[in-house]
């Protein structure tokens, strides 16, 4: 058995892992502003560490006394080497080695991998990228993170993982995004962004999933939020378009917070690549999907470092 460790850009998931892929087990706990509206300057990021670590060693040294485990994964939204998170700009973090905090406080083997690579891995081997050579992965949640599938193998960069799809920018001198640039892809098409753009325009004061797609549901009609969805939509497209025109990829898969609005966001996304006029070579073959693991992806994924080849040269 190995665990897998989610940490995302508001929650962090922890589950034990299968040989075969399967979760046998798991908790998650949110661990920046438990789905309300916060401001970010207000979060103390050295507690936001010392939470993570108490959650996830505690849970760690529990499961390692049920099920005997083999090594620890951690998938982590932002630039990371093979123990470090050098940067996560959505949770304020920089230079923080918390492979070797974990492998110290639990004395097992600790890898760390960017999450939507994780994702990308777990659904290469077990979900929607297994009957494709190329193809493109979108966590779309807190941020953007991305990765490239090419010839069945996970792209790197040779130092950083790079494939930062999230940081492109789409609209010059534009929102402020939490890199310090403005105008990138994710200060627009991110989740996030998304759910606070409906709950400040319609007076919502809370984020959860649950709360903001009955919303949605209940109000589709509504002129207003038909603008505002289809704003995020347009904007969407513009990210992924740009993608496919480089890539040209035979299949996207889409996880991260956007499968719980996919029955809304989906159809009229895919309308608005594929008939719009965004792609440079007209594509009616594209497969927009979502990603079958859901949201247990990146934590199957942290658990496959070892197991799928990384093609980095």
């Amino acid at each position: 058995m190995k665990i897998g460790i989610d940490i995302g850009g508001s929650h962090i998931g922890i589950g034990v892992v299968s040989e075969k892929g399967i979760i046998i087990d798991k908790k998650e706990k949110y661990i920046v502003s438990d789905n309300k509206i916060v401001d970010p300057d207000k979060i103390k990021k050295e507690n936001l560490k010392i939470e993570m670590e108490k959650f996830i060693i505690e849970n760690i040294n529990y499961y390692n006394n049920l099920y005997n485990i083999e090594s620890v994964g951690i998938a982590v939204p932002g630039t990371v080497n093979k123990t470090t998170i050098i940067k996560a700009v959505n949770l304020g973090i920089e230079n923080y080695n918390i492979s070797e905090i974990i492998k110290k406080a639990t004395g097992l083997k600790t890898s760390i991998k960017n999450d939507a690579k994780c994702s990308a891995l777990a659904e290469l081997k077990y979900g929607n990228f297994k009957e494709f050579d190329n193809g493109l992965f979108l966590c779309i949640g807190t941020g953007i993170g991305g990765a490239v599938i090419y010839n069945q193998k996970v792209l790197e960069a040779k130092n950083v993982p790079g494939y930062e799809f999230s940081h492109m920018i789409i609209q010059k001198n534009g929102i402020l995004c939490n890199c310090g640039k403005r105008g990138c892809f994710e200060a627009y098409g991110s989740i996030k962004r998304f759910k606070e753009k409906i709950a400040t325009e319609f007076g919502l004061t809370n984020l959860d999933n649950q709360n903001i797609k009955e919303f949605l549901i209940n109000n589709l009609n509504d002129f207003r939020l038909k603008y505002f969805i289809n704003q995020y939509i347009e904007n969407l497209a513009i990210g992924i378009s740009n993608l496919i025109n480089i890539f040209e990829p035979e299949v996207i898969v889409l996880g991260g917070g956007f499968v719980d609005y996919s029955e809304i966001l989906l159809e009229p996304l895919k309308k608005q690549i594929l008939t719009g006029n965004l792609l440079f070579n007209k594509r009616n073959d594209i497969i927009l999907e979502l990603a079958k693991l859901g949201s247990d992806a990146g934590i199957i994924g942290a658990t496959l470092n070892d197991k799928i080849p990384i093609f980095n040269k």
